[in-house]
């Protein structure tokens, strides 16, 4: 790769620098895979604006990360990440296609990745039990009681609505006056990618919505403090879930989650696991047919590919 910053690194690490949507991790995440690209643009194309990014880089680029025997799960999230950066970019010339478009028009293969390692959905017990514990510390004066209540919230964000731990956090008091008056709720550029998506109100989403908005200016967000970063927010409530969980694993929710010898953690996103198998259940009972009920729901969860759901069964569902 070329030695020292190119003019289209410089523009790569401009964007990085002035964009918010998603969250930190998210965005380092984006920008290692970025620099690997524009490194790679560089020294085999010697391009100088990435305004002049097109579908024949991408593909050059996919063949070359193949050809190293990349992976295919990490080809996707290298893609993800340059889609995310073209869009950030102002005034391009030229559209990058999804997936789908790069495998029909140009043949280029994507193998699908493999992707269900076993389920991570909690059990109602452990569910139940960390919500009491939270709810139980929210109603303190102590140290962490703010955070507990954040914590209490977030999670029935995740467990009834299938929201991303950040997507719950960064919800602005608009976007709660809207779902209010309309019953969807629009999650917007907090989302994974910055892919909008709607996603029904449930009654413990709409509760958590009216109890919160009561102290929340117009134009803040609900869980976010002031003067506190997006990022900050959501370490504080993981690291809050990470310090407290291993007290409310049972021997069931272990192993509901035993994956090739060792048990999934308790997490916000195991949350999403039930979200999905709680809907899948829901709307086959009236009468739905697998497939058709699995079209519905990889929407709400933000997910493009059907076949995605199947993490989320676990192995109890399978799409075919």
């Amino acid at each position: 790769m070329t030695k020292g910053k190119s003019p289209i690194m410089t523009q790569m690490e401009k964007v990085f620098r002035h964009t918010r949507a998603n969250s930190f991790g998210t965005r380092a995440r984006y920008e290692s895979s970025c620099r690997n690209f524009v490194g790679f643009l560089d020294e085999k194309f010697k391009m100088k604006n990435l305004r002049n990014l097109q579908d024949k880089h991408v593909i050059a680029y996919i063949q070359y990360r193949q050809a190293e025997g990349i992976s295919p799960k990490t080809l996707k999230n290298d893609l993800g990440a340059i889609r995310y950066m073209h869009d950030m970019i102002p005034n391009v010339k030229h559209e990058i296609s999804h997936n789908k478009g790069l495998k029909d028009d140009f043949s280029v293969a994507l193998d699908k990745t493999p992707a269900v390692k076993g389920n991570r959905a909690w059990t109602e017990r452990e569910y139940n039990d960390m919500q009491q514990f939270v709810q139980g510390m929210a109603r303190t004066d102590g140290r962490g009681a703010e955070t507990a209540a954040d914590v209490r919230d977030v999670m029935q964000l995740a467990r009834t609505m299938g929201l991303r731990v950040t997507e719950a956090v960064a919800m602005s008091r608009s976007q709660v006056e809207q779902a209010l008056r309309t019953g969807i709720y629009q999650v917007k550029n907090e989302a994974k990618n910055g892919k909008w998506r709607q996603v029904p109100l449930s009654r413990q989403g709409r509760q958590v919505m009216e109890n919160k908005i009561k102290n929340v200016p117009r134009g803040e967000r609900l869980f976010i403090r002031p003067e506190e970063k997006t990022h900050a927010a959501v370490n504080r409530v993981e690291k809050f879930m990470q310090n407290n969980r291993i007290q409310f694993e049972t021997i069931e929710g272990r192993e509901v989650r035993l994956y090739q010898g060792v048990s999934n953690a308790l997490t916000y996103h195991g949350l999403r696991y039930n979200y999905v198998q709680d809907r899948m259940r829901q709307e086959m009972e009236k009468g739905y047919s697998k497939l058709q009920v699995a079209t519905i729901v990889t929407k709400e969860v933000g997910h493009e590919r059907i076949d995605v759901i199947n993490i989320y069964l676990g192995g109890e569902i399978t799409i075919n």
